[in-house]
């Protein structure tokens, strides 16, 4: 009786996890792919411009992390960001805040989601939006448009 009640929980188990490990491999994460003309800061890191893949990394976890990889291999950074509320586009989309002639990454959006990734505003970022303010010209939003 023992063995048959062990050999029924062993079965559960079994059953259990790979049910788990399926999901695990179903559940891929969002890529995107972006040609970015223009170097940029992510969080506290610069990155050359040029060839990009955009990947969360945890797609099934509550907070959300970006990794940014240049499609060389020689630059990446992690940054996690928060989800946003917008419209749907058409099209998958990166948006960068602009401060007289440095980027910063601000977000990126999929096709057809209502809901994007921001990234929070790095130390550097806040302290060119402040001298920019000080100047007067207003900052710039760019937005690229992803294949």
């Amino acid at each position: 009786m023992k063995t048959h009640t062990y050999t029924i929980i062993a079965l559960v188990v079994l059953i259990g996890s790979m049910g788990v490990a399926a999901q695990a491999q179903t559940s891929r994460g969002t890529e995107l792919r972006a040609s970015i003309p223009f170097p940029f800061n992510v969080g506290d890191k610069t990155m050359p411009a040029g060839e990009y893949t955009i990947s969360e990394v945890n797609p099934t976890s509550n907070n959300a992390v970006l990794q940014l990889r240049a499609k060389d291999g020689s630059h990446a950074v992690v940054i996690q960001v928060n989800n946003v509320i917008g419209r749907a586009s058409e099209r998958a989309r990166l948006v960068f805040n602009c401060y007289d002639s440095q980027y910063f990454f601000a977000q990126a959006w999929t096709t057809g989601d209502t809901t994007g990734w921001q990234a929070p505003k790095s130390k550097a970022e806040r302290l060119a939006s402040k001298e920019l303010a000080d100047m007067k010209p207003a900052p710039a939003t760019i937005a690229l448009r992803l294949r």
